[in-house]
């Protein structure tokens, strides 16, 4: 670690109240254990086990030397960490997993494509030569598949007999410094010397490098994803940013202040478009670059949020100026690393800030280099969303399994002779149980069933709507100017339309899943009563949390209608007539919105529903679990309570902890 690596604490303020409630809520779980039975003893154990491994994933995007990895670095608290001057070849994606358990001591972890992922690359041009296939641009392929058979040739020559066998694996390590690394995600110049094969450098068909370290300055688990830059040859990084981005608590957009407009392509726009403004935070680097930066940060913030409002992306996005190189200076104690230019520039900020009467201090460099700024934006983030969202999700748990308790205590005081009135119109404990079981697995197949298909009819109506708005511009343009100059329709709108289509949805979800497990809920509260009859006094059971909906990432992949190359002028020259510009380019625009669509509905709505249906499902299985027993024998279902007495009734302390866990969420 870095000499000052206790700055690296500015900033933890945001998560004290989440690390606080974590802790309190802890020490509930430990008191509900005590008067549990062994079943609900197991619930809570993993409950505070799912707390125990609460992990914030944040991801770093931007194009190529935007700084990523520098920032990174700085943030490991270990400047020189990652290479920031990465081959634009590499298509790897590495991961900080910072506090986080490991097995067997494993420090790092190299994982390969599989044998498929690297044939759909080498054989087919990766998403770029689908592109191209589906537009049917020929040249374009060729060109494609030439720089392939460069990539694979170097690539089997520097790997040799290893080439085939290392595909589909991973190596794992007990440790990581930077040749190691090296050796995984950077190429090295191409005129590099012969490399020892068993040691050679493996990055062209390294997938992804995980390293993992501890870091006490920080108060949780944290997975700091560093993602190649977007703009490749063939937009692999693209679908590697996309996969990383998914589940992704917090997307730091890292751009340098020389280049933010540039820096902010078209195709990182798309795709950061799709997160909740709350979701993403815009660190502008490399302002010690900049000749003037007290009047220039200003000037380029404004530019920013206008490229922003003219994307559709809140305004009220986070967006935080800084240096990595500043921010090394003050982590290694070493100021020495700053040229002249980036001195003066720190100087201005220095007077700017108000310091100018005061002695230079690397706490000050910390906080004029941005850092602190961006560990206090991502820490909010992390604290109102994922964090906030598992003390909802553990706290609803344990207040059901703190009735349950209730329910099971009650039917042990039950005896036989006492009897327990059962209104269960005729049918047994077991017949009732299972019915109400049948009848929600049966209801969540139904609702999921129909919230697909509105939304892939909305999708479908969707391209339908932009196929002929976009064949009708066409052809408007083709009757008034002919068949001279290349005319693009921008897809901008598909993206409108689907995006609507998709939030409908959520919104259908939310509303229709919540109303379905709150009657799933209240009819599992009254077998309770049905079972154990006026014996519960208060008693309450409540509907399973709606699954969060992820913003639709998918959206934000690049398609052909996208691209501005030499191959859309190409594509315009081969065609001649009027018909065939209609027919082509029809065909073209449906497939390019149909494969949007096809992504949306495999990676973003199967899995929402999926989760719809599992959330019931567990919910249903656990109360028949415990109704199951509570019915069979109340003696049995109670056997395994803990016999010690407790200094308290257990319906004190059960009443006690739940109304700490009511107050709490409220």
């Amino acid at each position: 670690m870095a000499r000052n690596d206790h700055l690296l604490s500015v900033g933890n303020e945001a998560l004290s109240e989440v690390t606080e409630a974590m802790t309190s809520l802890t020490t509930q779980i430990d008191q509900l254990t005590e008067v549990a039975d062994a079943r609900s003893s197991a619930r809570l154990a993993a409950l505070k086990t799912k707390m125990e491994n609460f992990t914030a994933s944040v991801t770093m995007v931007g194009q190529v030397k935007a700084g990523k990895s520098s920032i990174v670095n700085i943030l490991a608290g270990r400047p020189n960490l990652l290479p920031s001057d990465v081959n634009p070849w590499t298509s790897v994606v590495t991961t900080l997993n910072i506090n986080t358990r490991t097995e067997g001591g494993t420090k790092s972890k190299f994982t390969f494509f599989e044998q498929e992922e690297w044939d759909n690359l080498m054989v087919g041009g990766g998403r770029l030569g689908e592109l191209a296939n589906r537009a049917g641009a020929d040249d374009e392929m060729d060109d494609i598949r030439h720089q392939i058979g460069e990539m694979k040739a170097k690539s089997e020559e520097r790997l040799g007999k290893h080439f085939d066998l290392i595909l589909g694996q991973s190596h794992q390590y007990d440790y990581f410094d930077d040749e190691l690394i090296q050796r995984y995600v950077c190429l090295g110049d191409e005129d590099d010397p012969d490399i020892d094969p068993k040691t050679g450098r493996f990055a062209d068909v390294t997938k992804s490098a995980e390293l993992f370290m501890d870091i006490p300055q920080y108060p949780i688990s944290l997975k700091l994803c560093d993602t190649p830059g977007v703009n490749d040859t063939f937009m692999v990084r693209e679908q590697i940013t996309l996969r990383s981005l998914r589940g992704s608590e917090v997307c730091i957009v890292v751009l340098a202040a020389s280049q933010a407009l540039t820096t902010m392509d078209m195709a990182l726009m798309r795709i950061i478009a799709q997160f909740e403004n709350r979701q993403i935070i815009l660190f502008v680097n490399r302002i010690d670059e900049l000749s003037d930066p007290v009047t220039q940060v200003p000037e380029i913030r404004d530019r920013i949020l206008d490229t922003l409002k003219r994307n559709s992306i809140d305004a009220n996005t986070s967006v935080v100026f800084g240096s990595a190189l500043w921010a090394e200076a003050a982590l290694t104690g070493n100021p020495d690393i700053l040229s002249e230019e980036s001195r003066e520039a720190l100087n201005t900020f220095y007077l700017a800030a108000g310091f100018g009467d005061q002695a230079a201090s690397l706490d000050k460099i910390w906080a004029l280099s941005g850092l602190p700024d961006l560990l206090l934006a991502m820490n909010e983030r992390i604290a109102e969303g994922a964090g906030t969202r598992l003390l909802d999700r553990v706290r609803h748990r344990a207040r059901n399994i703190a009735s349950q308790i209730r329910a099971t205590a009650v039917a042990k005081t039950l005896s036989n002779s006492d009897g327990i009135v059962r209104d269960l119109d005729g049918a047994s404990p077991e017949e009732a149980i299972a019915k109400v079981s049948s009848e929600y697995e049966k209801k969540a197949s139904e609702l999921t069933t129909k919230l697909r298909d509105k939304v892939l009819e909305r999708l479908a109506s969707a391209e339908a709507n932009f196929v002929k708005r976009a064949t009708d511009s066409l052809i408007s343009h083709l009757e008034q100017s002919g068949e001279q100059g290349t005319w693009q329709y921008d897809p901008a709108g598909l993206r409108t339309l689907q995006k609507a289509a998709y939030f409908s949805f959520a919104r259908s979800m939310r509303k229709d899943a919540g109303a379905l497990y709150s009657t799933a809920a209240a009819d599992v509260e009254a077998l309770y009563q049905k079972l154990l009859g006026n014996h519960l006094g208060e008693f309450n059971i409540e509907a399973p949390i709606v699954p969060r909906v992820p913003p639709p990432l998918g959206i934000g992949r690049t398609i052909a209608l996208d691209l501005q190359s030499t191959w859309w002028r190409r594509w315009w020259q081969r065609r001649k007539g009027f018909e065939a510009y209609a027919a082509d380019y029809t065909r073209l625009i449906a497939s390019e919105a149909n494969s949007i669509t096809k992504d949306i509905e495999e990676n973003q709505i199967a899995a929402v529903l999926e989760n719809v249906r599992a959330t019931l499902t567990d919910f249903m299985a656990e109360q028949k679990d415990t109704l199951l027993s509570i019915s069979q024998s109340p003696d049995r279902a109670a056997a395994q309570l803990t016999e010690e007495k407790p200094r308290k009734s257990r319906d004190d302390i059960l009443g006690d902890i739940l109304k700490d866990l009511s107050n709490e969420a409220a």
